[in-house]
């Protein structure tokens, strides 16, 4: 992932009374004590990790529940408070070990038993509204996903959007054209070979395979769209890191 991380947590053992602030680089924690679900009495928050079965085991108040590990032991459990608007507190565990492969899981306590609100690849921002910003690489850029935690419901559902800012340049190394949209194939530009592009957002493409359709924006300032496979095989310069 290429931009901080910001998650909402807490950072020391006390909780009880510590605010929730944002940070950069937050510690999770292997042992907590705080109230949940809102009713003044603090619970015991503990995490740990059952390498046999590949899970990891997370227990609040008297509550127990199980989630997958996915290859490799969670650093610890961030507590967060992602709608300031009420009195509850949620819990979060990330697991996987690449950009590709994390997820955040985010659980409930409603004084008896914890609940999964919801997954998101990665908690990159969460400032008490109730929103998360989850950002997740693809490969030469971040796709930023928006998560709503649903006051009635408790759950969190991912707000889908028909495009994803990208905004990266890119040199032309092999001419190629730009498609006039997603669905017609009809040359709207063709692209100089030396020549600066700039690859403004994507679409996830509807044809297996394909991954995402490119909106690009030529040095003439047309716009057409672009598959990845062109992309990656005929332009130099893409932010490749990951």
């Amino acid at each position: 992932m290429k931009t901080n991380a910001h998650v909402l947590a807490v950072m020391t053992c006390s909780l009880l009374t510590a605010p929730l602030a944002i940070a950069d680089d937050a510690a999770p924690v292997k042992s907590a004590s705080v109230d949940l679900n809102g009713d003044g009495k603090p619970e015991a928050v503990s995490i740990q990790f059952d390498a046999p079965k590949n899970e990891f085991v997370l227990k609040a108040g008297g509550a127990t529940l199980r989630g997958p590990g996915n290859d490799n032991e969670p650093a610890g459990v961030f507590i967060v408070d992602l709608d300031s608007r009420d009195s509850r507190k949620e819990l979060v565990v990330r697991t996987g070990q690449t950009d590709y492969d994390q997820r955040s899981f985010i659980y409930g306590f409603d004084g008896k038993a914890l609940k999964l609100l919801g997954t998101v690849p990665a908690l990159t921002e969460a400032r008490g509204n109730g929103i998360i910003l989850s950002d997740s690489w693809q490969g030469f850029w971040n796709r930023r996903d928006k998560y709503v935690l649903d006051a009635k419901t408790g759950k969190v559902s991912e707000l889908p959007q028909d495009l994803y800012a990208v905004g990266v340049e890119a040199t032309v190394k092999q001419s190629f054209p730009l498609a006039r949209s997603r669905t017609d194939k009809k040359v709207v530009a063709t692209l100089a070979q030396g020549s600066t592009i700039q690859v403004l957002a994507a679409s996830p493409s509807s044809r297996k395979g394909e991954g995402y359709l490119y909106l690009v924006k030529s040095s003439t300032g047309l716009l057409g769209w672009a598959t990845a496979k062109d992309l990656m095989e005929k332009t130099g310069g893409l932010p490749l890191a990951g």
